[in-house]
């Protein structure tokens, strides 16, 4: 299963190394995919500048403040995935900047290739492997789990197990299911008439 495991693994990281190569930027895929839906949803926007760093956006009868140098908006998606919000993309209009440019450095192509930099290397077969001497490895030993106590103390061997009369029969020895009159009829009243006169007696 190992050996599954292993091969598994390189091909999955040589698919998503090649996967790098069809990105027409510098830019993952999924996250220009988003900042495009982004820049959509701005032209919905109202801006007011403050003149310096600051920034109001009106959005949909919501206000939220932006703020391009320390790249937060007040709804923190900006913050939460290191996109820039349709909030962020609108002061960008504004200012006139790429909103790509203020895209986090974890969607670049350099950090992506830097993920798979490292391959996993080839092997030969466990038969070629040199012999070790060091000691074989065992399992541990199997110890048995604490559990709830019974309930009921469970009784030797050669002790004396309490066992009453069957109503049906009246002998001892064996329950209601085994009872040796049991598919024989007629034999369930005699012998239960016979129990009651003892009984009573």
């Amino acid at each position: 299963m190992l050996e599954e495991i292993k091969v598994k693994m390189i091909k999955r990281n040589g698919e998503l190394k090649q996967f790098s190569n069809t990105w027409i930027t510098d830019i993952s895929s999924m996250a220009l995919k988003i900042v495009q839906e982004n820049i959509d949803k701005s032209m919905q926007c109202n801006l007011s500048w403050n003149e310096e760093r600051g920034f109001e956006i009106v959005d949909r009868g919501c206000t939220h403040s932006v703020d391009i140098v320390s790249r937060s908006s007040s709804c923190r998606a900006w913050q939460l995935r290191g996109l820039p919000c349709p909030h962020g993309v609108a002061t960008f209009h504004h200012k006139e900047y790429e909103p790509i440019n203020f895209v986090d450095t974890c969607y670049h192509k350099d950090t992506y290739h830097n993920t798979y930099a490292h391959f996993i290397q080839s092997m030969n077969h466990m038969k070629m492997w040199p012999t070790s001497n060091n000691p074989t490895v065992k399992p541990p030993k199997v110890r048995k789990l604490p559990e709830r106590p019974h309930k009921i103390r469970r009784k030797k061997a050669d002790e004396s197990r309490k066992a009453g009369k069957l109503s049906k029969c009246g002998t001892q020895g064996h329950s209601k299911r085994s009872c040796p009159t049991r598919d024989q009829p007629g034999a369930s009243q005699s012998a239960g008439t016979s129990y009651q006169a003892q009984v009573f007696v």
